[in-house]
């Protein structure tokens, strides 16, 4: 019985999302289908006796089963592994609510068939028939031999336009994707390149002024390091000098020659009989001082601050302290 085109359509595009052997099991299940019309296929979810789960090809119905001259229709249930045909087919007997399955030699009680052929499928899935031996022309008679349902081939593989077409609209898509991402690429890369060249003149720039500011830190804490010894000699000479006298002050300041020292004591006493002069004329306005008194000691005391100070002016020249 030729098997219905959108079946087969349907069994291909089942096979091709999971199994293994897509063309074996679907020439398989094919020719299943086209020599057993009572039985159809399905996907279902299959619970293995480890507790795993997976969507299988489910092929149910009835076989036909002849028993001492009469034929029985078995309900079956037959689940395609993924990796069929390496691993076999799990067959189940399905009873109705009027049948009761009998445990055997090949069931168990839950209806699962255990045939030496399905043991053994490890050992014989991938053999091929031996041919039969040549026969000999001169013994058989001439006959035609016809052949049987069971040897036509199985139906070819059915084309899926639909999945052509969207394969085709998917490469479409990707290839508009794909120019446009390239379009908006392509023009943001002249920004993105100005923005590099910024950068690294930004880069650039603040590594200049890193050295710079390391230099300068160099530089402070070198200086720091000066100013702090010599804070510390500072303040060990004025621990030291505690319990030292204080120095007279015109002892310290002296001249460093002779002719300097005598610039500073003649500066000095002028500078003194500038002053005398000055307090006799308030004591003459505030009648202190009788007005001869005050003549006489002011001709004495400006005689003496006119040498004096002819005599500093002459050591400054010589000095080159003042013009000539």
């Amino acid at each position: 019985m030729v098997v219905q085109q959108h079946v087969l359509n349907w069994l291909y595009s089942v096979l091709t999302s999971e199994y293994h052997h897509v063309n074996r099991t679907y020439n398989d299940v094919a020719q299943a289908l086209s020599q057993t019309p009572t039985l159809s296929p399905r996907t279902d979810v299959h619970t293995f006796p480890n507790g795993s789960s997976a969507l299988l090809l489910h092929i149910s119905g009835t076989i036909p089963v002849t028993f001492r001259g009469t034929t029985y229709r078995f309900p079956v249930s037959i689940w395609i592994p993924h990796a069929y045909p390496r691993e076999p087919p799990l067959v189940y007997v399905t009873p109705t609510e009027t049948m009761v399955v009998r445990p055997g030699q090949h069931v168990d009680p839950q209806g699962q068939v255990y045939h030496p052929y399905l043991v053994g499928w490890a050992d014989f899935w991938d053999l091929q028939q031996r041919p039969p031996p040549p026969p000999d022309l001169m013994d058989e008679p001439l006959t035609l031999n016809i052949p049987s349902p069971s040897s036509v081939a199985p139906p070819p593989i059915p084309t899926n336009p639909e999945k052509d077409a969207l394969l085709q609209q998917l490469a479409s898509t990707l290839h508009q994707m794909r120019t446009r991402v390239r379009a908006q690429n392509d023009s943001s890369l002249q920004g993105l390149q100005a923005q590099r060249t910024a950068m690294l003149s930004a880069m650039s720039a603040m590594q200049q002024e890193a050295g710079g500011l390391t230099q300068l830190s160099n530089l402070l804490r070198n200086n720091t390091t000066i100013l702090h010894d010599i804070m510390r000699r500072a303040d060990e000479t004025i621990e030291n000098n505690k319990s030292l006298p204080e120095p007279d002050v015109d002892q310290l300041l002296v001249a460093p020659t002779v002719v300097g020292n005598q610039l500073y004591d003649l500066v000095a006493e002028e500078r003194a009989l500038a002053d005398a002069i000055f307090v006799l004329g308030r004591a003459v306005e505030r009648g202190r001082v009788a007005p001869a008194v005050f003549a006489k000691t002011t001709r004495s005391l400006a005689r003496e601050w006119y040498l004096k100070k002819a005599l500093v002016k002459k050591i400054g020249r010589g000095m080159g302290l003042t013009a000539a």
